[in-house]
């Protein structure tokens, strides 16, 4: 079996969801889980969320970089990866969030070489925020990056994908995915609507379950841990 991995970022790889910290710290607090509320009930498709609130975001990049310095990621994940390269499994990571804080914080940790399809946000010296979003084209036109285009586009035929997330912006990938490994919100929102999926609490699980996977043959329906 062939195996390609696509992974989120926030509160998947990273422990915290690292763009609401950010824009909480250094944008308009209060009005931002007012948007993150419309975006989930699809009042605002992804980019307007993002832009709204770079309005009213100022921050230099001394300052994020301070900020961002304790972000830890999973501690399960640098195994993770390792796995991945042994057994030359493509492993990309795909994200609603920023290029800013996302790079920084795989550098930081030492895996600053893994593949990232992402949005950009690029930091004036005044401290205001030019935001972009090269993959949305390509995309479904509601999500500011889709991950499942990015799972349609990266996979080959001879593949089994996976998808590994816990939010909102994960749900494009379910339908162009072969297995999903869910936990919190992405979880919740599996169960709800009958998609199957695999639960899972960190990077170990998903590492037993494909290990099993390559030396058994896949099978289906959600297993939890």
């Amino acid at each position: 079996m062939k195996l390609r991995i696509f992974c989120d970022f926030d509160g998947t790889v990273a422990r915290n969801d690292v763009g609401n910290l950010v824009f909480t710290k250094f944008g308009d607090a209060s009005k931002w889980w007012e948007k993150v509320a419309d975006w989930q009930e699809g009042r605002l498709e992804g980019r307007q969320l993002w832009l709204l609130q770079a309005e009213h975001t100022r921050m230099t990049e001394a300052e994020l970089d301070e900020f961002i310095a304790p972000q830890a990621v999973d501690p399960t994940f640098p195994g993770f990866v390792v796995f991945c390269r042994q057994h030359k499994i493509p492993l990309y990571i795909v994200s609603d969030g920023m290029d800013a804080y996302i790079k920084r914080i795989l550098q930081r940790h030492g895996l600053g070489d893994l593949p990232v399809r992402c949005n950009r946000m690029d930091i004036s010296a005044e401290g205001t925020l030019d935001i972009s979003f090269p993959y949305y084209e390509q995309g479904c036109g509601v999500c500011a990056n889709c991950k499942g285009m990015h799972v349609e586009n990266e996979s080959q035929p001879d593949e089994t994908t996976v998808y590994i997330g816990d939010g909102y912006s994960d749900k494009c990938a379910l339908a162009v995915a072969d297995i999903t490994f869910a936990k919190e919100d992405l979880l919740k929102y599996c169960r709800e609507k009958n998609v199957p999926c695999r639960a899972f609490h960190d990077f170990r699980d998903v590492q037993r379950e494909l290990e099993r996977l390559l030396h058994q043959g896949m099978d289906g329906g959600e297993s939890g841990f």
